[in-house]
């Protein structure tokens, strides 16, 4: 049985779209394969030895962790077990689940004793969300009820503190949620309550202060700011909001914020915060792949600067929310693909048994060395299982089941929305009538996507295809043959009676694209996939594990390329070779270009990209580029040789 989408009820404001529920989406293809990938990977095997989520974790009763880790850890597993439909992983699932439903005391706080601290339940009240739209299973909806009571009376007394201070979004997701189902009143004045504690990142976004990064800001790290403290005084401005504020991850939760409070304090700021801070963040800390840098803090929009693993997988979870909860930018949808096409495989082997703690677009070593991060160790860059530190060990696991699971989304208007493409077959129920929507594509490695409706009889209801704005000569064809016009940063809208078993053919031409970045740097686009240069690689184990060891990578050939713009490049799409990312070769890029003998290391990271670089005409060749989440070394953003 399938659970319905929930979408808002008065007096919130009524929202587009909504997601579906978590079984409705079954992934096919090369993105099955990735799934699976991730259940024989890291995530499939976590619980068995790493001890923060294993048998002694406070979550399931020990006197192990209590704290976010295994809640991390449930929010990326719980939704790759139910997609996959795999009894095992449930199984295992559901011991955490019962735990923590079995852990509720009288007064609805529940939860390991070890601690008080409101952020790790809501973690897990985003897991239990996802459990009950897979299984309907009704204790959730009391049990929530009962601790939003408990919140609701102990707020005040109890305020939010550290962490969920800066998080506080998540919490009033999961409640309005709830307000949906069961029209409780005073869940809306408990986010009101959630919201005057909070950290105002509508404000934020809009002001910005952060247009340098932190280690121009404050040139020390962390460690010395404990010596700093009592001589900065607490209304320095780094102790008042700086560090939250410039944290990644933070930030990369918090361009949400403003589209939850918009829920229940409508705003024109809270409208325009997201477009406005993705901006803002992109023009002082953005990279090719589509985020911004931080390492552990905003690090500006150096390519050799890290992004955190952590940052990658919330960013698309705020973006799925934003694409959920109503318009909020033409180019929410691109994004998600830039993040799931680029850098979440960008910071994982191939295998999905490693992660990187801080990914660079520019990154010639893998290694332990001393780096430009602004707070981060020497192991942060090594593929491992928990570099630098392991938050993002029991974090990176929601990024692609819940990327899975938000392809497609329901409308208000009855319908069904794709968001993004990815072969997958969508189950779902149109006035009471079953509707099966496949989607036959190897995209986004390849251009068409081929998408058969079929019902069990005769129904009308709209299919709203997003034209990613990148595609300017994206056409539809119908199933009458006729061509339909779109354009692209819109939906296009087939509105008819479907009979069963039609299809409509998407064509979204993929020309190569260059864009510009820090130092003039140049970025080469084909569709969602950002393509790089990348050197021949040697892996070298740094650190045994018995399961999941950690990896340097060393570069074994040369790097140090200029682009040459003005000459032609040859696109190779063989749909036929697509993959999980690492083990594919369905897209090459051909392009001309030069060494630059000038272009070296500044310790363990390449230079800066140079200006207008001198380079030797005797190399000058072509060189081949390939989807930048296939590589563990790469170069990302190119030095563009004279025309």
């Amino acid at each position: 049985m399938i659970s319905k989408p929930i979408f808002n009820r008065a007096p919130l404001p009524a929202n587009e779209r909504a997601p579906l529920p978590l079984t409705a989406i079954r992934p096919e293809g090369w993105l099955r394969k990735q799934l699976e990938l991730a259940a024989r990977g890291l995530t499939g095997k976590l619980y068995e030895f790493w001890p923060d989520v294993s048998e002694n974790c406070g979550w399931l009763g020990g006197s192990g962790d209590g704290w976010e880790r295994a809640p991390y850890y449930l929010d990326g597993l719980l939704p790759l077990a139910y997609i996959l439909e795999d009894e095992h992983l449930k199984a295992v699932c559901q011991r955490y689940i019962e735990w923590t439903l079995g852990s509720q005391r009288q007064d609805g706080w529940f939860g390991p004793d070890t601690n008080d601290d409101w952020w790790p339940r809501m973690v897990m009240l985003k897991v239990l969300q996802q459990y009950y739209t897979a299984t309907m299973d009704k204790r959730v909806l009391s049990f929530m009820g009962e601790y939003f009571k408990y919140q609701y009376r102990h707020i005040d007394g109890h305020p939010l503190k550290e962490w969920a201070v800066a998080r506080a979004a998540e919490n009033m997701q999961v409640a309005l949620w709830l307000y949906n189902l069961t029209g409780a009143k005073f869940l809306i004045e408990l986010c009101k309550k959630l919201n005057g504690q909070a950290l105002d990142w509508t404000g934020y976004f809009h002001t910005f202060p952060n247009v340098r990064s932190m280690k121009q800001l404050m040139p020390w790290n962390e460690k010395e700011q404990h010596e700093r403290e009592p001589l900065l005084g607490a209304d320095h401005p780094y102790l008042a909001s700086q560090y939250h504020f410039s944290h990644v991850v933070n930030v990369a939760m918090g361009l949400k914020y403003p589209a939850i409070v918009h829920q229940f304090k409508s705003g024109v700021k809270e409208q325009q915060a997201f477009e406005v801070g993705y901006q803002k963040l992109m023009r002082y800390h953005g990279v090719a792949s589509g985020i911004f840098t931080g390492d552990e803090h905003l690090s500006g929009n150096s390519p050799t600067q890290g992004t955190e693993c952590c940052a990658v997988v919330e960013l698309m979870h705020t973006l799925e929310t934003l694409l959920g909860t109503g318009d909020f930018g033409d180019e929410v949808g691109d994004i998600l693909e830039k993040m799931a096409f680029n850098a979440l495989p960008a910071t994982l082997t191939k295998d999905l048994m490693a992660h990187q703690y801080d990914q660079q677009v520019n990154q010639v070593r893998v290694s332990v060395d001393r780096r430009a991060w602004y707070n981060n160790d020497d192991t942060a860059n090594l593929y491992g299982l928990e570099p630098h530190f392991g938050c993002c060990t029991a974090n990176m696991h929601q990024g692609w089941p819940k990327y899975a699971a938000s392809l497609w989304y329901a409308t208000r208007d009855g319908g069904l929305a794709a968001v993004s493409y990815a072969p997958c077959t969508v189950r779902y129920a149109v006035k009471d009538v079953p509707v099966r929507v496949s989607v036959d594509t190897a995209y986004p490695f390849e251009q068409a996507v081929r998408i058969t409706v079929s019902v069990k009889r005769p129904v009308e209801f709209p299919v709203k295809l997003r034209i990613p704005t990148w595609a300017d000569e994206a056409a539809l064809t119908l199933p009458d043959g006729s061509i339909m016009s779109v354009e692209p940063g819109k939906y296009a809208v087939v509105q008819r009676e479907w009979q069963g078993g039609e299809t409509l053919v998407l064509s979204l031409p993929m020309k190569p694209k260059v864009s510009r970045w820090h130092h003039h740097s140049a970025a080469v686009h084909v569709g969602p996939l950002l393509m790089a240069f990348q050197p021949k690689e040697r892996w070298e184990k740094v650190k045994e594990h018995p399961v999941a060891p950690d990896w340097a990578v060393y570069a074994e050939s040369p790097w140090n390329w200029a682009l040459y713009l003005n000459q032609p490049m040859s696109l190779e799409m063989d749909p036929g070779k697509a993959a999980p990312f690492g083990w594919g070769e369905a897209v090459k890029l051909k392009v001309k270009a030069a060494r630059v003998p000038d272009w070296g290391m500044e310790g363990a990271s390449c230079g800066q990209t140079p200006i207008a670089p001198k380079v030797d005409e005797g190399t000058v060749q072509e060189i081949t580029l390939v989807p930048y989440g296939d590589t563990g070394l790469r170069i990302g953003q190119f030095p563009v040789a004279a025309e």
